[in-house]
């Protein structure tokens, strides 16, 4: 429940030292994991005939996860900047939790991949992720049914990126 302070507040009053701490290290996580990929993506092999290879895909995204994780971060310190001291005085409680369940949320999906399978693993991270960021269950439903069957479509169709069927290999397309 927002206190008196907090009702009308600009986007800087906001900022408390949970947020801020959650905010960097999230944005910290992001880079780290983008990391990760890119050095992860090295070591796939490359092809002769094409001017890409498998790694260009990981590292688009490593990209991306790289100006996320920056944009949080540097957005924090800009809060955080703006922020008197005498406004940091009550602490949000449970503000790492969020950041946790994203953790668990990814380790979930990297180590069920391999058994279910794209489709399923990605419907299950979907229906957590919007249910631990507050969405509802209708919103989570409609996101995990509709969601792993339009990256489906990119990654198989358009991109030609081979996705792991898992328990539904029976019905692959």
């Amino acid at each position: 429940m927002p206190s008196n302070k907090d009702i009308g507040a600009s986007p800087g009053e906001n900022a408390r030292p949970a947020t801020f701490l959650r905010d960097v290290v999230a944005g910290a996580a992001l880079i780290a994991i983008a990391i990760a990929m890119i050095w992860g993506a090295q070591g796939f092999p490359q092809i002769r005939a094409v001017a890409f290879g498998p790694d260009l895909f990981p590292k688009i995204i490593a990209g991306g996860l790289i100006l996320s994780g920056l944009g949080i971060g540097l957005s924090a310190v800009r809060d955080r900047l703006a922020v008197s001291p005498a406004d940091d005085t009550s602490p949000a409680p449970f503000a790492v939790l969020p950041f946790l369940a994203v953790l668990a949320i990814v380790a979930g999906f990297a180590l069920l991949l391999p058994v279910l399978g794209f489709h399923v693993t990605a419907a299950l991270a979907l229906l957590a992720s919007v249910r631990v960021f507050g969405g509802g269950w209708t919103l989570a439903l409609i996101m995990a049914l509709i969601a792993p069957v339009v990256l489906h479509y990119i990654f198989y169709s358009l991109m030609r990126v081979v996705l792991p069927w898992g328990i539904l290999q029976n019905w692959a397309w």
